[in-house]
C-alpha cells in the first residue's frame, strides 16, 4: 500500500472530556450543576456522565486538530468560568470523595421517561459496581478517515466502496486498536495512584504515602481492573459487525443470576436497575473502542449500527492529562490521528479467542506494572519487549505522520510522533515516568490540586465576545428544551410500560439479522 498517494488529512476529530467538579481544596462538589451551563439532558456539548459533579464536555466534529482543541478548550474556559469558586479537577482519579459514597450525588435528568432512563441506567451502575468507581475521568477520541481516503483504498483494493466494505475496514481497526491498546497506556497513562478516599483501593493497592494508595510501576489504574472492567465474563466479536451486534444485543438481553439476585426493584418498589442482564444497555460494555453511529431520537445503539453501519470509532483508553487545561495537549490529538490512522491501514487479521485474550492481558499488564523495567508483553504468543515493540509501531506510524504533515503544511504530526520515539527511547520522559516521579515526592491530593490550580490561569482568560454570546445562548437554548420536554412528561405512558417496551426494537433487530 503506498502511503504516499492516499488522501489521509481531513478525517473527523471529535473529544469527549470528564472532568470532576471540586472545591478550592480538592474536595468533590456537592452542588447541583450550574444553570449557567444549561441542561444536562438538552445541551449538545456541556453535559454530564454518571453524577452531578461529573462534568462531559464533549466538542463537535472538526477536520483538523488545532480546529477541535480550540473548541475543547473554549467548552473549558466557559464551564470553569461559570461555576464560581469551584474547580476543574485535572486527574482521572477521582479529588477526595465522600466518606459515605451515597452521598455521591447520581446525575438527574428530568421527568420524563427518556430521563428517567438515564438516570435509572446510573443508579443499576451503582449497585453492579458502586458510586466511587464511577467517578474516575478520562478521555475519548472520536475519529472517522476522509471520505476521499475510503474511494482511494477502494480503488487500490480492487473493491466497491460499499457499506458492508467500510464496515469490515471498521472493524479490522478497531481490531488493530484492541491489539495495541497497551501503547496507549504506554505513552500516555497518567493515573498509577489515587485518594486514600477512593475506597476500592483500600484492600487491594499499596500504600504510597500516608493518604495515597498505588501499584508499584501502574501507568494507569483506570485502565485496570481498578477501573471501568465488566464483571461478568462474556465475549464480544470484532470479526464482522453483525456478529459484535448479535453478542452486544445478546448481552443486553441475557439474565445475570448475580444482578436477579440484585433484584429489578428494592423492598420499597423502586427501580433498582433496568434489568438484571448483563448489561444494562449496550453503553455499559466496557471496551478500549467502540464502533459507533450518530443515533436518532429514541433510537438504541445497537439498532443504529444495524440499520447504518459503523459512522466513526471511538477510542476510549486515554487517561486526563493533567498537564494539559482541556486534558488531552494538541500534540496528543495529533499522535492520535496519526495512530488511528495506522490501526485503518495495517492490516488486521480475524481475531481468535487467543488473540483477543492476548491484547487484553497486554493492556492490564501495561496498566498494572507498565513501568516495571525490562517490562515485556506478548505479541503472537512470544515474549517481546515493551520499548522495542513500541520503537517498531511508532516507526511505522511515522509516514502517515508525514503524509500528513505535507497535507497541513507544517511539521506538528511529525514532532508529535517523533517526540513518543524520543520518550519511549528514554531519551526524554514518558508522560507515565513523570507522574510517577512527581508522585514519589508528594501525595496524590495536593499534587492534582496544585495541577488544577495552575490550569486557572488559563481557564479563567476571557473569551472572545462571539464564542462567549454563542455559548450563552446555546445554555438558553438547552434550558428552554428541557422546560418544553418536562412540560409534555406528565402526558407520557407510565413509566413502567415505558420500559417493558424499551427493548422491543432490539429484538427486532436481532430477529433480522444475518451473521
Amino acid at each position: 500500500m503506498n502511503i504516499k498517494t492516499l488522501p489521509l488529512s481531513g478525517g473527523n476529530i471529535g473529544i469527549e472530556r470528564e472532568s470532576l467538579r471540586t472545591t478550592t481544596d480538592g474536595f468533590l462538589a456537592g452542588t447541583r450543576h450550574p444553570e449557567a451551563l444549561g441542561n444536562v439532558y438538552t445541551h449538545p456539548n456541556i453535559t454530564i456522565d454518571y453524577g452531578e459533579a461529573l462534568l462531559e464536555l464533549v466538542t463537535d466534529p472538526h477536520q483538523s486538530p488545532k480546529a477541535v482543541y480550540r473548541q475543547l478548550l473554549e467548552l473549558h474556559q466557559f464551564s470553569a468560568q461559570n461555576i464560581g469558586e469551584e474547580r476543574m479537577w485535572a486527574a482521572s482519579m477521582p479529588c477526595r470523595l465522600p466518606d459515605n459514597p451515597e452521598h455521591i450525588e447520581i446525575g438527574y435528568f428530568g421527568q420524563s421517561n427518556g430521563a428517567k432512563l438515564k438516570r435509572l441506567y446510573r443508579i443499576g451502575l451503582s449497585y453492579r459496581y458502586g458510586r466511587t468507581m464511577q467517578m474516575i475521568a478520562g478521555v475519548h477520541f472520536n475519529y472517522s478517515p476522509p471520505e476521499k481516503l475510503w474511494a482511494a483504498l477502494a480503488e487500490q483494493e480492487g473493491r466497491k466502496p460499499t457499506d458492508t466494505w467500510r464496515n469490515e475496514r471498521y472493524m479490522g481497526m478497531i481490531r488493530n486498536i484492541q491489539r495495541h491498546s497497551w501503547l496507549i497506556c504506554h505513552l500516555f497513562g497518567t493515573a498509577p495512584a489515587c485518594d486514600q478516599s477512593f475506597q476500592p483501593a483500600q484492600n487491594v493497592l499499596d500504600r504510597l504515602h500516608k493518604q495515597s494508595f498505588t501499584w508499584k510501576n501502574a501507568t494507569t489504574l483506570r485502565m485496570s481492573q481498578l477501573g471501568y472492567q465488566n464483571k461478568i465474563d462474556f465475549s464480544v466479536s470484532f470479526n464482522h459487525l453483525n456478529e459484535y451486534i448479535r453478542d452486544l444485543g445478546a448481552a443486553v438481553l441475557t439474565s445475570a443470576p448475580v444482578y436477579e439476585y440484585l433484584g429489578l426493584r428494592g423492598p420499597a418498589g423502586h427501580y433498582r436497575q433496568i434489568s438484571t442482564n448483563i448489561l444494562q444497555i449496550a453503553n455499559e460494555y466496557y471496551s478500549g473502542a467502540r464502533p459507533k453511529q450518530v443515533m436518532k431520537k429514541g433510537e438504541l445503539p445497537v439498532s443504529a449500527l444495524s440499520a447504518r453501519g459503523i459512522a466513526y470509532v471511538e477510542l476510549r483508553l486515554l487517561d486526563n492529562n493533567p498537564y494539559d487545561p482541556a486534558g488531552i495537549s494538541l500534540e496528543q490529538i495529533h499522535f492520535l490521528e496519526s495512530f488511528m490512522l495506522w490501526c485503518l491501514l495495517k492490516d488486521s487479521p480475524a481475531f481468535t479467542t487467543a488473540d483477543y485474550n492476548e491484547a487484553n492481558h497486554n493492556r492490564l499488564r501495561t496498566a498494572c506494572l507498565g513501568l516495571s523495567e525490562g517490562f515485556s508483553l506478548f505479541k503472537n504468543g512470544r515474549s517481546i519487549s515493551a520499548q522495542d515493540w513500541a520503537n517498531e509501531i511508532l516507526h511505522e506510524i511515522m509516514p502517515i505522520a508525514e503524509s500528513l504533515d505535507q497535507s497541513d503544511h507544517g511539521d506538528s504530526y511529525r514532532e508529535a510522533v517523533q517526540n513518543q520515539i524520543r520518550a519511549n527511547s528514554g531519551e526524554t520522559l514518558r508522560l507515565p515516568q513523570r507522574v510517577q516521579a512527581e508522585m514519589a515526592e508528594q501525595e496524590f491530593l495536593p499534587w492534582a490540586t496544585a495541577l488544577t490550580s495552575q490550569h486557572l490561569g488559563t481557564l479563567k482568560q476571557p473569551l472572545p465576545q462571539d464564542i462567549q454570546t454563542k455559548l450563552k445562548a446555546q445554555s438558553k437554548q438547552s434550558l428552554q428544551e428541557f422546560a418544553e420536554i418536562e412540560a409534555k412528561a406528565a402526558d407520557e405512558i407510565p413509566f413502567d410500560d415505558y420500559l417493558a417496551n424499551y427493548f422491543n426494537p432490539l429484538h427486532e433487530c436481532l430477529a433480522k439479522l444475518t451473521v
